[in-house]
């Protein structure tokens, strides 16, 4: 066979476009989540209500804000089961120092996001140069900064928050007494999600974390440093727990250790609901947005029609399931030997 003749290896490992992949990745959870909130609608009392609408998008910023992170971090081939109690440990952090040294809003706002910040990078430098499985150094570091806040709070609850700090929980933009506005948690989760899906789509940075999910030996041959993007991507998981944590003790009036158990489920849920591969190399956070959305109907759902949260685990256990299976063998995903 002549050199021309030769067919082309990639070519052949891709049978179906890019933008296709990543489309049906998206379209499945979205239409899922429209054809679901039909059924709802005409099923279940109060849940097309403007207010449970709005009650849904406000439970699933924190969530959505973790999962932005999450997304990263699977597409470069790792995974981060810290990101809960990282968010835990980040409003400790901010509690203690608003009752302990009564700094105002935004330096509080700055010190959750660098107790995060902090965290992830700590938890990169260990998982790039110990040539350690992120699953064992994140389920490590879920321990150590769950533990941690329960140490610097006493294992109690640190409330005595500003007055002012509730309006990332419960405040809206535009809103008055008499007109609804937009929540700042929503506003914050976009905020998130635009920063993020641009520094996945549209730098260099983005373009290794993908290059690395898909294949990390071929990246390191390209020159890519593999050590610096595997601690820059948890550093930016990091960052969001803190961002997210804000949202979350705003809601709460307090900062609790146990604040993030089962977040950390519910962001990778997120992820590979909305299309993200979890072998890597795959995924974005549109479709991130829309699985924390799915997930926070169905959960909602359950609530309105007082199914508990056994029942509420079971079905997204389900879903999940059902995404991983469609990840595998669905139209254009990345499939896997055995």
């Amino acid at each position: 066979m002549s050199e021309a003749q030769t067919p082309n290896p990639t070519e052949s490992r891709r049978p179906v476009p890019a933008l296709m992949r990543s489309l049906s990745g998206m379209l499945a959870p979205l239409l899922f989540l429209v054809i679901l909130s039909l059924i709802l609608s005409l099923t279940t009392k109060n849940f097309a209500t403007h207010e449970n609408i709005k009650q849904i998008a406000v439970q699933a910023a924190v969530v959505a804000i973790l999962a932005c992170g999450q997304t990263a971090v699977v597409i470069s081939g790792n995974i981060d089961l810290s990101v809960g109690s990282v968010m835990a440990f980040s409003g400790i952090i901010t509690a203690q120092a608003f009752n302990l040294y009564h700094v105002s809003t935004p330096m509080a706002v700055l010190i959750s996001c660098l107790a995060g910040l902090g965290v992830g990078m700590l938890t990169g430098l260990v998982t790039a140069y110990g040539k350690i499985p992120a699953f064992i150094v994140t389920l490590g570091m879920m321990g150590i900064a769950q533990g941690t806040a329960g140490i610097l709070s006493q294992s109690q609850n640190i409330g005595n928050l500003p007055a002012d700090f509730s309006v990332f929980g419960f405040g809206e933009l535009f809103g008055a007494e008499n007109r609804d506005g937009i929540p700042y948690a929503v506003i914050m989760m976009i905020f998130a999600a635009i920063l993020v899906h641009i520094a996945l789509s549209r730098t260099k940075w983005g373009r290794t974390m993908y290059a690395i999910g898909g294949n990390r030996e071929a990246a390191r041959l390209s020159g890519v440093r593999i050590n610096r993007a595997i601690i820059s991507v948890f550093a930016l998981s990091g960052l969001l727990a803190g961002f997210a944590s804000i949202v979350n003790i705003s809601r709460a009036s307090v900062a609790s250790k146990d604040a993030g158990i089962g977040y950390e489920l519910d962001a990778v849920a997120a992820a590979v609901v909305g299309g993200t591969s979890l072998f890597g190399g795959q995924g974005g956070v549109p479709g991130t947005i829309i699985g924390a959305i799915l997930i926070y109907t169905l959960r909602n759902a359950c609530d309105l029609t007082n199914r508990g949260p056994e029942h509420q685990r079971v079905i997204i256990g389900i879903v999940v399931v059902l995404a991983v299976l469609f990840d595998r063998y669905g139209p254009g995903r990345k499939r896997t030997t055995t």
